[in-house]
């Protein structure tokens, strides 16, 4: 039965079955670990049996109802969709193959398409009724009521049957609804998003230096203007794009939450402004109050080095060498959450030695699927904690690839 071709013609007991297994597929060893893949699996399923129209199943829909894509995104550059559909594909068919001849019923997520269909496979199991021979003795009807009645048991046993399977699979899809609502990037970011007050993201402004004109005598002209200039900073006039990549992912975290947020540079944050409620401070080099909120953590920064040192074990280190041209093929960054000593409020720090290790922490911060390998094997109250991570990146040109974790710490 092709479930987007008769998805209004399917029973509750039928629903339900589905519900069921989905909820066994999400919770399967070839799920668990992908969030990208449970939530397109998840979404598919319940749209074909919401009965709604397939056709209009696009991957721009999939792209903004379920990845949080701008409804003008360019599918053509940003291949997600695509990319989680055939890894879906993959992990179904891993299942089956695990699962084979038990699990009932079947999904399938055919190439080409994104809404699921699925399948009941055949049931020759059934206890067959004795059948009577046309040629032989009429049978007695003294002899029938033993059948009738192993007929009336057998019938009252599926409905028993159909009956407790409805609700071990409700069952089921509310407890897996109830985890599902509660994801990894909401429970990191939960101290934040939880405050009544709004948070403030700290940037920094990095040490930028250009050239103005400066004439001994404004009417005189003659003087090359190559000779007339000296450097001058431009405080306000750039920002690194790391710390710009990393603010973008930050946003779209408080503002897919409906979260209040303001934004300073480093500069021009005062203190005061520090203690009245949750802070997000982005960068390491040029922020002096990364520095500065950080310097008790396990894990910190050397900024005049380039090194992040362990402070339970000074022999730990982790160092990039920065060329003239700051072309690095790695960098390292810390991704930290603790609560500010001085106002009791939380702090999430977003920082690498280069701005390529900011960029990738703040991937890393927002990314379903990092954090699931990150918090791993985590304590089981890992959210009521403060917590560092220790990354590695490495940087082809001039983009970082998918960070690794290297260190972890909970307080």
């Amino acid at each position: 039965m092709q479930g987007h071709d008769t998805a209004m013609m399917l029973s509750d007991v039928q629903k339900a079955e589905m519900l069921g297994q989905l909820a066994r597929v999400l919770q399967s060893e070839h799920f668990r670990a992908s969030h990208r893949c449970s939530r397109f699996l998840e979404f598919s399923v319940h749209y074909v049996l919401d009965g709604k129209p397939i056709e209009e199943l696009k991957e721009r829909v999939i792209g903004t109802e379920v990845f949080q894509r701008p409804a003008d995104y360019d599918t053509s550059q940003d291949n997600i969709v695509r990319v989680t559909a055939n890894e879906v594909r993959k992990r179904l068919a891993l299942f089956y193959e695990v699962n084979r001849g038990t699990a009932n019923p079947i999904l399938h997520l055919s190439p080409g398409s994104y809404a699921v269909s699925f399948q009941w496979a055949k049931d020759d199991s059934a206890p067959q009724l004795p059948q009577s021979d046309p040629t032989g003795p009429a049978t007695a009807p003294s002899e029938t009521r033993p059948v009738q009645a192993a007929h009336r048991y057998r019938i009252d046993w599926r409905v028993a049957v159909a009956s407790l399977l409805v609700i071990g699979s409700l069952v089921a899809v509310v407890v897996y609804r109830s985890w599902r609502t509660t994801d990894l990037v909401e429970r990191v970011w939960a101290p934040i998003l939880q405050s009544p007050k709004p948070a403030l993201i700290c940037v920094p402004v990095p040490f930028v230096y250009g050239t103005t004109a400066d004439y001994a005598d404004p009417r005189d002209v003659a003087v090359p203007m190559a000779m007339s200039r000296k450097p001058a900073q431009m405080s306000y006039a750039f920002i690194g794009i790391g710390d710009a990549y990393a603010l973008a992912d930050t946003v779209k975290v408080l503002s897919a939450h409906r979260k209040e947020w303001q934004l300073l540079t480093d500069s021009s944050t005062p203190s005061d402004s520090l203690l009245a409620g949750p802070v997000i401070v982005i960068g390491n080099r040029s922020n002096r109050w990364s520095r500065g909120m950080a310097e008790n953590q396990r894990f910190f920064f050397d900024a005049k080095n380039d090194v992040i040192y362990d402070r339970f074990n000074p022999q730990v280190k982790w160092a990039v060498v920065t060329p003239q041209d700051w072309k690095v093929n790695e960098d390292y960054a810390i991704v930290s959450r603790f609560t500010n000593p001085a106002s009791g409020q939380p702090v999430i720090a977003i920082a690498g030695l280069t701005i390529f290790g900011t960029q990738a922490a703040g991937n890393f911060v927002t990314n379903q699927d990092l954090l699931a390998m990150a918090l791993h094997g985590a304590p089981k109250d890992w959210e009521k904690r403060d917590f560092q991570f220790v990354l590695h990146v490495k940087v082809l040109g001039n983009t970082p690839e998918r960070p690794t974790l290297i260190a972890s710490y909970f307080r």
